[in-house]
């Protein structure tokens, strides 16, 4: 994904980390004070982009947090605090924003990253020397199952489906291709997502 990043909420402001995968630019900071309008605000940065993810912890603001990220067609993955703690095992530092925003930017890469590639719907560089164009899909994962997500994503072409303007605003900056790319990249990552805080629930027939 081209920014992959973690939002660590506090009431009077909201730090953030994110990455640029394309230039491996890392950018930190922090939006204050932490209301709708300033966060609206920063979020603009990110119009046009193709494929923009955050990790959010499920703690006091996460609601209008993932609200307003929605609304910018970035895609909010909310995570329990109780296992983000878990994850970042024993720390060496001390914990800060800053820290937390990090690690909750490192957990969604690692696990958005091989969800996208096992399916397929990754882009990737034509020659082992990078010196290739990027644009090659992935042959990772099985070929129906990279059939199903790329068609799920070409569903959002149409003006009547629920991510249609992030589609429509891909698709005018590169092609209609990577907007569906884009779309079926987010709607892997969001699977990825729903199936891991189902947990073994997730196996129970209905």
């Amino acid at each position: 994904m081209p920014i992959v990043g973690g939002l660590d909420i506090h009431r009077k402001q909201i730090t953030f980390d994110y990455l640029d995968t394309v230039t491996g630019e890392v950018r930190r900071g922090q939006i204050a004070p932490a209301d709708r309008e300033h966060l609206q605000a920063w979020l603009a940065r990110f119009a046009g982009w193709d494929d923009v993810a955050f990790a959010v912890e499920g703690c006091a603001g996460w609601r209008h947090v993932t609200e307003e990220l929605a609304a910018a067609g970035v895609a909010a993955h909310l995570g329990e605090p109780a296992d983000t703690a878990a994850a970042r095992g024993r720390k060496r530092h001390a914990k800060t924003d800053k820290t937390d925003a990090r690690h909750l930017r490192t957990l969604l890469a690692e696990g958005s990253r091989k969800a996208v590639r096992f399916t397929g719907p990754d882009i990737t560089v034509h020659s082992s020397d990078r010196k290739g164009p990027p644009g090659r899909l992935s042959r990772q994962g099985p070929p129906v199952l990279r059939w199903a997500v790329y068609e799920a994503g070409k569903t959002h072409a149409r003006s009547s489906a629920p991510d249609h303007a992030y589609y429509a605003a891909v698709k005018d900056r590169k092609n209609s291709k990577r907007a569906a790319l884009s779309e079926a990249r987010k709607i892997v990552r969001q699977a990825c997502h729903i199936l891991t805080e189902l947990g073994d629930d997730a196996l129970t027939a209905a």
